[in-house]
């Protein structure tokens, strides 16, 4: 959804994934809207495909402009007694060393350029711990400080490094979330649902809102915020 809002706004978009057939076919809709488009078929949780990624974008158009971390995954439920080390390593890969990677490939050209913006999705779990979450809770805190780090280390070259945290957002990960909540902890889908929808608003977050943010952030209009932590998720968490 993002690479289309991104192209929707004009920008030339360079995105990927592992599965080729997806991938191969959004590129070819962004392109028939008359979007400039690369796909490029890539597991961000190898340094090394990261790298092809920036580069295959940074070949074509001959700059960096905007880099939006976006991958993640959910990980295991269960008590840390239980939670495999593999299961951690995978978490903290997946969420957060393909965010490093790609920021140290994009970054040595945003430097040259003394221009850049920086996105990273985390989450509210980054900021609010739960129970049995622990992978992927320790991964998106870390994904936080990771921001801030950058936002100081590039902010002297006019680079820019947010991070956006959306609360629970209806989808097909949503219902991945909502299953996972329900069995691990024993309860009904909807009592999981309400847990997760608990913000004063009683909304849930759509894919849209985090675009909306994301592409505010990366515009000229927030051109003076850098090493923050955006919340949106309808008011569950205020800090």
């Amino acid at each position: 959804m993002l690479a289309e809002q991104f192209a929707q706004a004009g920008a030339r978009v360079a995105f990927c994934a592992r599965r080729e057939e997806p991938l191969r076919a959004l590129e070819a809709e962004l392109r028939s809207r008359g979007a400039e488009a690369i796909a490029v078929v890539a597991d961000v949780s190898r340094h090394g495909d990261c790298g092809r990624l920036v580069d295959a974008a940074a070949e074509r158009w001959g700059r960096i402009d905007v880099l939006v971390n976006n991958a993640g995954i959910s990980g295991a439920q269960k008590p840390i007694r239980d939670l495999g080390m593999d299961e951690f390593d995978e978490a903290m890969r997946t969420n957060l060393y393909s965010a490093y990677s790609c920021i140290h490939f994009a970054s040595k050209h945003m430097i040259e350029q003394k221009s850049g913006a920086i996105v990273n999705i985390s989450s509210g779990i980054g900021k609010m711990p739960v129970a049995l979450r622990t992978a992927y809770g320790v991964s998106k805190m870390a994904l936080v400080g990771l921001t801030r780090v950058v936002a100081l280390e590039l902010g002297p070259h006019k680079v820019r490094c947010n991070t956006v945290s959306p609360g629970w957002i209806e989808g097909e990960r949503g219902a991945e979330v909502v299953a996972n909540m329900a069995k691990a902890r024993n309860i009904p889908p909807e009592r999981a649902r309400e847990i997760l929808v608990s913000g004063p608003l009683k909304e849930a977050v759509t894919g849209q809102d985090i675009c909306d943010t994301v592409l505010f952030l990366c515009s000229d209009r927030g051109r003076h915020i850098t090493g923050q932590d955006i919340n949106v998720n309808s008011g569950s968490i205020m800090f």
